[in-house]
């Protein structure tokens, strides 16, 4: 669905690149030259009145100015798409700041309907988290609204609209915020890729033709696994639709190949901005995953030809040296139709021989990131005290106007929130009682400590996520600390399915928001 390109400058050093797609890095591409002759003839009008999406830019400083305004996206050499963006390219412009950074987002809405930015897994103040009437009216088209908050935390985030967002981020309305650390370990090549999935025929079933209206939420993505495993119907439409997997906004041979040099470490951040979950293989080197949702990993041993699962709305970085000159794969495994389009060559600059080739239907282990890295105590474990405890049971059902999606058996806004006040130890059950649905459930404003999977305490570094993904049948215990006072989402980031339901809120007794919605306004559609 959706690809960013960085400008030239960043080539060998900040680039996005492709993931579970065929999507290249930040680096630049020159998308002016390319062959899209045989474009779609969906929406042919509306296309031709549209200006082409360009190369994803770097933003850093104290002011940021963000444009969300529609495009003309070039998939491949045979497909354009009309797409959201943010300052003309999916995906959006990357913000690229210092950990202690105060920063100042200035965002101007062109789009013909109200928008709104979410932080994703960043630490903001609730007044800046971007929920239209939970934290703040939607941007009304041609209004402006600044966010301004502290980066304090480093890793790799993103931000998208949450604004009928099941709608807004599946036409491309996302980009990533990068905040370097005060002391980072150096490497030499950096890319970004964030991975999304499209579909080529908009008569066959648009983005934005979801039959949501009975719900007065539009939010999240669909957690389905690019094996087929969860396919099917989603919310009455057929995923399989889905037919192009991007990466940075790109698939197939227009994903720009990474560039780097033998003896060189590469960092690659991995976003999964779309609705199914993509197994990605490296192929030909070992690498290390050091963080994830932005958090690093303790002592991350290297691994090989091991697939790391990327569910909605989770990141990913990892780290290898380039010690194998030649040609390599990055890409996705799995008999979904759109899987061959998720991959991106890895090419050493003078040695790009075709040493590679495809295998993406080769049945490799995929890593159990509850049992990797290093075994230490983290901020919380099981056996303690807490404040509050909550069981959350998701599950799926048939309502009056199709499927829904459920939390102990309600749906948003009728779900029981999660109440804490300031300085609680908060633990949570997940259990997914869904026969069919993965549900990849993403808390904002805080981070959580995954301290058990089905039963069994986790047995490698400490877990610290923002978004964890839950197959069917699977059970696990979460742990954080109230310590950002607000209301605060916490949904399933298979966003079809929080619009279906699958919401709840924590909420602090002891804060008193600044923001009153208006009942009159039926603009906001933030859950």
């Amino acid at each position: 669905m959706k690809k960013w390109l960085l400008s030239a400058v960043f080539a060998g050093v900040v680039a996005i690149g492709a993931a579970c797609s065929n999507q290249s890095s930040m680096q630049g591409h020159d998308m002016s030259g390319m062959n899209m002759e045989k474009e779609n003839t969906s929406a042919k009008t509306s296309k031709q009145q549209l200006p082409l999406a360009t190369d994803t830019e770097v933003l850093s400083g104290n002011e940021i100015h963000l444009t969300a305004k529609e495009a003309l996206l070039p998939i491949n050499d045979q497909v354009k798409l009309p797409v959201y963006t943010y300052n003309g390219s999916v995906p959006g412009a990357q913000i690229r700041v210092k950990q202690g950074d105060k920063v100042k987002i200035v965002v101007k809405n062109e789009l013909p309907e109200p928008t709104s930015i979410h932080w994703h897994g960043y630490p903001v103040p609730n007044s800046q988290d971007g929920v239209p009437g939970v934290t703040m009216d939607a941007i009304k088209p041609g209004e402006t609204f600044t966010y301004e908050f502290t980066a304090t935390v480093p890793g790799t985030y993103w931000y998208h609209s949450h604004q009928k967002s099941a709608e807004q981020v599946d036409k491309g309305l996302y980009g990533t915020l990068i905040v370097e650390p005060k002391n980072e370990e150096k490497v030499d090549r950096d890319y970004t890729l964030v991975l999304d999935e499209w579909m080529s025929d908009l008569n066959a079933g648009s983005h934005t033709d979801m039959n949501m209206s009975s719900m007065n939420h539009s939010h999240m993505g669909h957690g389905n696994s690019s094996d087929g495993q969860q396919m099917g119907m989603n919310m009455g439409h057929d995923m399989s639709m889905y037919d192009l997997f991007t990466i940075n906004g790109k698939s197939g041979a227009a994903i720009e190949p990474l560039k780097v040099k033998q003896g060189e470490k590469v960092r690659l951040r991995l976003v999964n901005a779309g609705y199914m979950s993509h197994k990605l293989h490296l192929h030909g080197h070992e690498f290390q995953i050091v963080a994830t949702d932005g958090q690093p990993l303790k002592n991350p041993q290297p691994i090989k030809d091991e697939l790391l699962n990327i569910a909605p709305g989770e990141r990913y970085d990892i780290e290898f040296i380039a010690n194998h000159p030649g040609e390599w794969l990055l890409e996705c495994h799995g008999n979904m139709k759109g899987a061959d389009g998720m991959k991106v060559k890895i090419q050493y600059e003078g040695q790009a021989n075709n040493t590679d080739k495809a295998n993406a239907k080769e049945n490799l282990p995929v890593v159990d990131i509850t049992t990797y890295g290093k075994y230490e105590t983290g901020p919380f474990t099981l056996d303690q005290k807490y404040d509050v405890e909550y069981t959350m049971d998701l599950g799926t059902a048939m309502g009056k106007n199709g499927m829904i999606f459920t939390i102990n058996e309600k749906t948003y806004p009728d779900t029981a929130p999660i109440h804490v006040k300031t300085g609680d130890f908060v633990k949570v059950k997940i259990v997914n009682n869904s026969p069919m649905d993965v549900h990849p459930m993403h808390l904002h404003g805080h981070f959580f400590q995954v301290l058990s999977k089905n039963g069994k305490p986790v047995t490698g570094s400490p877990l610290i996520k923002d978004s964890l993904n839950v197959n069917p049948g699977e059970k696990y215990v979460v742990a954080f600390k109230a310590d950002n006072p607000g209301n605060w989402m916490f949904h399933c980031h298979d966003l079809h399915h929080a619009s279906a339901g699958m919401v709840t809120q924590v909420k602090y007794t002891d804060y008193k928001s600044d923001y009153t919605p208006d009942p009159n306004d039926t603009t906001n559609k933030g859950e």
